[in-house]
């Protein structure tokens, strides 16, 4: 059975230690989450992929194909590469806002996080309450959320009352 993360506590206990949940962040760890939304909402980073990208895209104006194909492999190599050695970027998030007492609130790292999601995956806590934190968490998501949530709404009233007429 999962374990489920009780939101209206201050803390949630995982493998011997207790992390406190953030409220707030300060302002080096929402540069990080900034950082983040990018890679939570399109699956990478977003300027490594544009230079990756644009050296691409010149050497195919350029009429280099056989550059722009290996540029092209190797970015799909190190994207993979990268997933496969990085924690989902959902635990990334959650370890902006889930702290222990002797961890320094000025700080984040990638290395503190991954031992973060060990913690919590030994504990045996449901990725869903991670995913609900993370998303809750990133600067207007649950505005985009409810936008497009009110669209399909309305458009699937509209086409309904379409098959009616």
């Amino acid at each position: 059975m999962l374990k489920r993360i009780d939101f209206n506590k201050a803390t949630i206990p995982a493998n011997g230690k207790e992390y406190k949940i953030l409220k707030e962040l300060p302002i080096v760890r929402f540069k990080e989450l900034d950082k983040m939304e990018v890679e939570f909402f399109y699956g990478f980073d977003m300027q490594q992929m544009f230079e990756k990208l644009k050296t691409t895209f010149e050497d195919l104006n350029k009429n280099k194909i056989a550059d722009a194909s290996v540029k092209v492999h190797n970015l799909m190599k190190g994207i993979a590469d990268r997933i496969d050695n990085r924690e989902h970027i959902v635990l990334r998030i959650c370890s902006l806002f889930l702290i222990t007492d002797d961890e320094d609130i000025l700080k984040w790292d990638e290395e503190n996080a991954i031992t973060k999601a060990k913690d919590w995956e030994a504990e045996g806590y449901a990725m869903a309450d991670f995913f609900s934190l993370a998303a809750t968490s990133l600067p207007g998501f649950l505005k985009s959320y409810e936008e497009v949530t009110r669209d399909i709404s309305e458009e699937v009233a509209a086409n309904k009352k379409k098959k009616k007429a």
